[in-house]
């Protein structure tokens, strides 16, 4: 170790567990970020600060105004996409950690190259089908996930050592996306929420990677940032179908499940899956979907030879159920980004 690193991380190698050998397996490690947001934040710069060798970090999205209160390491009016601007400002804060953005949505195209090439992985995404997609593939690699969420006023936080076949995955806690369950563009979240959060994400990867404490390993551990209560569920092994690679044949691209086409007469059907609070009075022949199975009423309605548009309020509820309609033969596509891209 350089006298330059024993003076950086001086007050790390102090610590129990830790020591030279625990920063040097620091230095060794290689750590992808999905999801450069609220969660991608804190976690990045984190584990940059503690010294971790390479950091890979996975978005294709470019940060807006209505992110920045808690995307707090952005600036307004950033040029930059979310996975560039948060590699300068890692690479600013700690030159001996090698910082590589990769400005793409992660998708069934490149999630197995990028966990492959990791030694932990750290789940930073918001939205369903992202989250399943990035855990059957750990799953499958056999690569170590950092599972996190945050809504409203509370987060949650999992580690999958995943290191068998049989080892229990994101699929025990939730056995498939679901699209009714909302986003916090919808209800909302609180900046400290998925800070918070984020921090723990960075603090279960690291106290995994040195052998220490008590990161929540096949455990659900859930904080209200209201009471600062936090509890612990033992996941228990549910799921046992076999995961099929995300990779393989039949596996969809969000290209071909977005649109930003919002003109309504050209698609036989649009169905919206706002409620009655966010949007009183959809256009004329738009069809509301209920939270009581919303892909059994776009599937009544539907023909093969049909083209349908769903939109929902940040467009990641709609992308959910254009992905499992088109898997059953449907010809749907979800509005990218959602009324908020339109300003409505």
């Amino acid at each position: 170790m350089s006298p330059e690193d024993r003076n950086r991380y001086a007050r790390q190698i102090v610590l129990p567990g830790v020591g030279e050998a625990g920063q040097a397996k620091l230095s060794a490690t290689s750590v992808l970020i999905v999801g450069c947001g609220g969660l991608g934040n804190p976690a990045a710069v984190y584990l940059t600060g503690a010294g971790i060798g390479e950091l890979t970090l996975v978005d294709g999205d470019k940060p807006t105004v209505s992110n920045l209160h808690r995307q707090v390491f952005f600036r307004e009016g950033e040029t930059d996409t979310k996975a560039d601007a948060l590699a300068t400002h890692c690479r600013s804060l700690n030159p001996g950690t090698r910082v590589r953005a990769v400005n793409e949505y992660l998708e069934v195209g490149n999630v197995k190259a990028l966990v492959q090439a990791a030694d932990i992985v750290l789940d930073c995404t918001d939205d369903a089908v992202t989250k399943h997609l990035l855990s059957d593939a750990c799953h499958l690699l056999r690569k170590p996930l950092v599972y996190a969420a945050a809504q409203v006023f509370e987060g949650y936080l999992a580690l999958f050592p995943n290191d068998t076949a049989k080892s229990i995955h994101l699929r025990d806690l939730f056995p498939e996306p679901d699209p009714t369950l909302p986003d916090c563009a919808t209800t909302g979240v609180l900046n400290t929420a998925v800070g918070t959060i984020g921090m723990l994400q960075a603090n279960a990867a690291l106290t995994f990677l040195l052998g220490i404490g008590t990161p929540p390993i096949d455990t659900l551990l859930t904080y209200n940032l209201l009471d600062n209560r936090q509890h612990r569920l033992k996941i228990k092994k549910q799921y046992d179908k076999v995961i099929l690679p995300p990779w393989g044949v039949g596996g969809e691209k969000r290209a071909s499940l977005e649109t930003d086409d919002f003109e309504l007469a050209r698609y036989d059907l649009v169905f919206t899956m706002l409620d009655e609070q966010r949007e009183p009075e959809p256009a004329a022949d738009v069809i509301r979907l209920t939270k009581r199975n919303p892909y059994g009423q776009c599937v009544e309605r539907m023909t093969p030879e049909g083209e349908y548009l769903i939109y929902c309020n940040s467009g990641k509820l709609s992308l959910m159920l254009a992905s499992q309609l088109q898997k059953a033969g449907f010809a749907a596509l979800s509005l990218r980004g959602g009324l908020v891209a339109f300003g409505r």
